[in-house]
């Protein structure tokens, strides 16, 4: 019998999931998503005033190895139960899609507590989800791709940098982000999501070490959004979409 790579067992097994199977993963991390932004806040406040440590950098280091821990632990842990060779399409998919969802919803109370620890005064909803979708989809580029599709969203003039963002605009750029979430989000949270299904014990490996250094990265690029963020603050009373940032990388 032929032995499998790790790398062969996930395209074998992508190359299973149907357009249609695609599209639920999508579809729950955007409920994820909506549940979290909606009611973690609270929480996220309260993790992060919790957090040891004497300045922000050491919290978020606290932060940071907790999450890893935690995250790394049930990568593994979802893929030593997915391991078995008779393993199927409906079950693979099921065990991804758990998987998918935990994650996406921790990762969204790993960002939520950054912006806490960051200082940031009461947001909205909307603004919850909006730095949600801008630090899963663009990385360690959330900064210039969030300001970037901003100004995507925009008929008006060009204010100067750190203006008040106006409500109608955060409301459209979180339109303009939700399906970009599927597409680059999704697709590297898919396959990792897969691998944890991985037979003879590789997923335990594949779905742990994952989820590990993923939550790191993410810490760090949550850390860095939120300490440029390109706006000063929403302007919930603005009627009109408006304003144009600067989305260019500056030192």
């Amino acid at each position: 019998m032929r032995t499998y790579s790790a790398r062969e067992w996930a395209e074998r097994l992508t190359m299973r999931v149907s357009p249609a199977d695609i599209e639920r993963l999508g579809r729950t991390m955007l409920v994820t998503i909506d549940r979290v932004s909606s009611s973690r806040w609270e929480a996220a406040v309260g993790r992060a005033a919790a957090l040891g440590g004497d300045v922000r950098p050491e919290k978020m280091k606290a932060l940071t190895d907790s999450f890893a821990r935690e995250l790394g632990a049930f990568g593994a842990g979802a893929g030593a139960a997915a391991a078995t060779p008779a393993v199927g399409t409906t079950a693979t998919l099921l065990a991804a899609m758990a998987e998918l969802a935990w994650f996406t919803g921790r990762a969204g109370d790993l960002i939520l507590t950054v912006a806490a620890l960051h200082g940031r005064p009461s947001p909205s909803v909307e603004e919850r989800r909006a730095w949600m979708l801008a630090v899963l989809i663009y990385g360690g580029s959330a900064r210039e791709g969030f300001a970037k599709t901003i100004n995507e969203a925009n008929t008006g003039l060009s204010p100067a940098n750190g203006t008040k963002l106006p409500m109608a605009t955060l409301q459209t750029v979180n339109r303009l982000l939700t399906p970009r979430l599927v597409k680059r989000y999704g697709a590297r949270r898919g396959a990792i999501a897969l691998g944890t299904t991985l037979p003879l014990g590789i997923g335990a490996i594949v779905g742990g070490s994952a989820n590990y250094m993923a939550v790191r990265a993410l810490a760090r690029h949550a850390d860095q959004f939120f300490s440029r963020l390109p706006y000063s603050a929403i302007d919930a009373t603005a009627t009109e979409v408006d304003g144009v940032l600067p989305s260019r990388r500056s030192d």
